[in-house]
């Protein structure tokens, strides 16, 4: 909740930053919701009111610009075309937004011609990369955006778990209190394993100053989220994550 006010807040300051990767169940709600900030003249961004974020409600506003709505993968034709669009000014509102609905579906080209466009485009192009899982974009991509996640329900649910499976390591459980808690990941599907399995590690990063030693459990726990990209069953990886503890 947190997030989402500091989030709401920059909206209405008009502090945005200019390139988002935006993931999770709810990606494309919240995606709508920066793109009407962007392009609306109220006072508090979004506004709701104003003709800007009546057209973004609408689908119909001209600076709002959706690329790839089909999900058919932007060739390197329609990416060049894209950014020589960029350098086109906004016909009315005070940015021009481009929504990558299926970044994840940007070959390597084309990634690489939308990389020189953030980080060399004009201050008033703004881009949001949707993807469920930002992993399948190139690291570099990643690095220029600032990633959110729209959590659903079922992100909620396992970033909870994930903190749990922290709260676990950290508190140095034995296998009587630690079985019971990795069976019941069995219930999961991969997608959400890797949303715990990244949460888990985020809370192991950020205890390493003082707790050093669990740079070998980060270690071993790195190759196992990366493993949930493939057809591996929640099962396995269950049991891969306990043989890791």
């Amino acid at each position: 909740m947190d997030r989402e006010n500091q989030l709401r807040n920059r909206m209405k300051k008009r502090q945005l930053s200019h390139a988002y990767l935006v993931v999770g169940e709810n990606r494309r709600e919240l995606a709508d919701t920066l793109a009407a900030a962007w392009v609306c003249t109220g006072d508090e961004p979004p506004c709701g009111r104003c003709a800007g974020c009546r057209k973004a409600a609408l689908g119909i506003h001209p600076d709002i610009i959706r690329a790839d709505a089909e999900g058919e993968g932007l060739k390197a034709e329609a990416v060049r075309a894209l950014r020589s669009d960029a350098y086109i000014r906004p016909n009315e509102a005070p940015k021009k937004v481009y929504i990558l609905e299926h970044g994840e579906l940007l070959n390597q080209t084309g990634q690489n011609i939308l990389l020189k466009l953030i980080e060399e485009g004009p201050s008033y192009a703004c881009f949001l990369f949707l993807s469920p899982n930002p992993e399948l974009l190139l690291s570099t991509i990643r690095s220029r955006c600032e990633t959110l996640r729209a959590e659903g329900e079922e992100t909620a649910e396992a970033s909870e778990a994930g903190e749990k499976l922290a709260g676990l390591i950290l508190s140095g459980a034995g296998p009587q209190e630690t079985l019971p808690f990795l069976i019941s990941l069995e219930k999961k599907d991969r997608e959400e394993i890797s949303l715990l399995l990244e949460e888990t590690h985020g809370r192991l990063v950020r205890a390493l100053p003082q707790r050093p030693e669990l740079m070998g459990i980060i270690d071993r726990l790195t190759p196992i989220r990366a493993a949930c990209e493939f057809n591996i069953s929640s099962g396995h990886l269950t049991g891969w994550i306990a043989s890791a503890l």
